[in-house]
């Protein structure tokens, strides 16, 4: 006997022990007899309790035991496949391994028609012409078509980039055309999970930092401006300054909140971090 799935539709989770604790329950109250001790049985783990440690996060599952563990989970080669992408990204200790594994994830066609808000964020996300696209779509100048994006933007992006983004900027609402057929702005709240958008901000800074180092060489010095300071602090300064930061993201936002035809698009970057460690990293 295995666990009855169907309640429980896989591809709609983004933690598999989520998924694993809700599809147990579904299983209990389908088939009383199920048990810990039987699914190992079905697995052929020597453990009677492998299932439950792994969905109480005090086991994790590797090359090794995924095949067992899915074998008891009775699940099909599509099925298969994505469980495993997510149990990858779920374990993954970088940013960069979890990003390879979601890459994977948003390739299922079932978790794109189940959570396509979710994918074209990350993708939102994880393209820096994204957001430049958005403001420019709103320029006197631009004429409709990605060929003039492709022209104006700098670093130089495709028209196919181009196409791209404003496909992706529609299906999530950011932008909308008006009854002239025209772009116009639109900023509805849109959430994905907080480890998802997570990795797409970290994928969005990480192109700012090579979008950067490209304008420090492409961009007369006159039209830019980039400084840094190596500062000694005490601790319980840090809280202050990251308020003071915000601060000033909210001043300059409300300056140019009146800027309604844009005619240049800018990128404005602070970053703050730590050169040294903490005594509990020493």
């Amino acid at each position: 006997m295995r666990i009855e799935r169907k309640p429980v539709n896989l591809f709609s989770y983004n933690d598999y022990r989520v998924y694993l604790k809700e599809l147990y329950q579904s299983a209990k109250k389908t088939r009383s007899s199920f048990s810990f001790r039987r699914f190992s049985r079905i697995a052929g783990f020597a453990s009677p309790n492998f299932l439950k440690l792994v969905m109480d996060g005090k086991r994790n599952l590797t090359e090794d035991s995924l095949p067992l563990f899915m074998k008891g989970l009775g699940l099909n080669k599509q099925e298969q496949e994505f469980f495993k992408n997510l149990v990858f990204y779920n374990q993954a200790k970088t940013n960069e391994k979890k990003d390879y594994y979601y890459q994977k994830l948003i390739q299922s066609k079932k978790f794109s028609q189940l959570k396509p808000i979710e994918k074209h964020q990350y993708e939102y996300c994880s393209e820096w012409y994204h957001s430049v696209i958005r403001e420019l779509v709103v320029s006197k100048e631009f004429d409709g078509t990605p060929e003039w994006l492709s022209r104006k933007i700098f670093p130089a992006i495709t028209p196919a980039q181009a196409r791209r983004s404003l496909e992706t900027l529609e299906k999530l609402g950011f932008i909308k055309k008006n009854d002239e057929g025209k772009y116009q702005q639109s900023s509805p709240l849109v959430s994905t999970g907080s480890e998802v958008a997570s990795l797409a901000l970290y994928n969005y800074h990480l192109n700012l930092l090579d979008i950067a180092k490209t304008a420090l060489e492409g961009v007369p010095a006159e039209q830019r401006d980039m400084s840094s300071m190596t500062l000694g602090v005490a601790k319980s300064r840090v809280g202050q300054l990251k308020k003071m930061i915000q601060e000033f993201r909210q001043q300059i936002m409300k300056t140019v909140s009146t800027d309604n035809d844009p005619e240049e698009v800018i990128q404005l970057s602070i970053q703050m971090f730590p050169l040294t460690r903490g005594e509990e990293q020493v």
